[in-house]
């Protein structure tokens, strides 16, 4: 018994694997077709938009065909979306400028859907919460799309201070960080309509609440080593670890919200509806720290406006 147990435990892990493996040997080939890669990320907005009219109708239809087509469309748009970052750090490469798909407005927008996305498929697929998805992907979706409508699609040379390799590390924990934020405020946004209208069709209160601080205990560790290696990266391009850049200052004040979530779940108890809000205005500190500093206060970071 223990032998077939095991032999079904690999079988299940291999086909775990193989779909995420097969997108992207899909990608790869998709991004070597001569399209321009503005196409593929328009593709994948349109598969965002679809995703999120189709989990928002399983929130109310709750039809198993239906959270299993969202989930397909939602997989769908994230395999193009890949496709457009392999094939716009293709043309980088075309154009004797190679840097990867994360080095402006566009691209961290785009980078950031990316990034969400894969998080909260890999939370559906642990935790079974398609209704997540009737929060998170209408994010994704708004993400992808600013990126297309207002920022800048155009492929720029990287300014001197971003040839870097600090560019790769410092910029992946950081989405890693802003999109592990943003599932724990889908999270958390349901925790709070299941606590005042007690709708059924959400999960528990305890599952939404999990879900939400494991999302945080995950991504708060990297959030934290991007600000570490982000000052290493301004001593080596500007000569100084911290020089209060208004970006500098409100990364700090994410790291001190989010410190202060979990300070109050482990040392003070703290649950529930109390933690819950706790998230969401963290997440607007998160928005803040993204388009307001990007878009409106000029600084050390303001390439990141294009």
């Amino acid at each position: 018994m223990k032998e077939v147990s095991l032999k079904s435990g690999r079988s299940f892990a291999l086909q775990g694997w193989l779909i995420p493996i097969l997108g992207l040997l899909l990608s790869v080939i998709l991004a070597s077709l001569p399209y321009d890669n503005v196409f593929w990320y328009k593709s994948a907005t349109l598969a965002y938009g679809l995703s999120a009219i189709s989990y928002l109708a399983f929130l109310f239809l709750r039809e198993r065909i239906i959270g299993n087509v969202a989930t397909g469309i939602l997989f769908l748009g994230l395999l193009l979306n890949l496709t457009g970052m392999i094939r716009r750090g293709w043309q980088t490469y075309e154009m004797g400028a190679f840097h990867p798909p994360w080095s402006n407005l566009f691209e961290a927008l785009t980078f950031w859907s990316f990034i969400v996305g894969v998080i909260y498929l890999l939370l559906e697929r642990k935790y079974g919460v398609k209704f997540l998805g009737a929060l998170i992907t209408p994010i994704i979706f708004g993400l992808s799309l600013f990126a297309i409508t207002k920022a800048n699609t155009e492929i720029t040379p990287l300014m001197p201070a971003l040839r870097s390799y600090w560019l790769y590390i410092h910029v992946i924990t950081a989405f890693v960080g802003y999109a592990g934020f943003t599932v724990a405020f889908g999270g958390a946004v349901l925790y709070l309509l299941k606590a005042k209208y007690n709708l059924s069709f959400l999960p528990s209160l305890e599952v939404l609440d999990e879900l939400s601080y494991k999302s945080v205990v995950i991504v708060f560790p990297i959030w934290t080593a991007s600000i570490i290696l982000g000052a290493a990266w301004a001593n080596e391009a500007w000569g100084g670890y911290w020089s209060w850049d208004p970006k500098e200052v409100w990364s700090l004040i994410v790291w001190l919200f989010f410190g202060a979530y979990l300070h109050a779940r482990q040392m003070l108890g703290w649950k529930g509806t109390k933690t819950a809000w706790i998230l969401v205005f963290g997440f607007i500190t998160v928005l803040i720290c993204f388009f307001a500093i990007n878009l409106f206060f000029p600084g050390l970071h303001s390439y990141a406006t294009d």
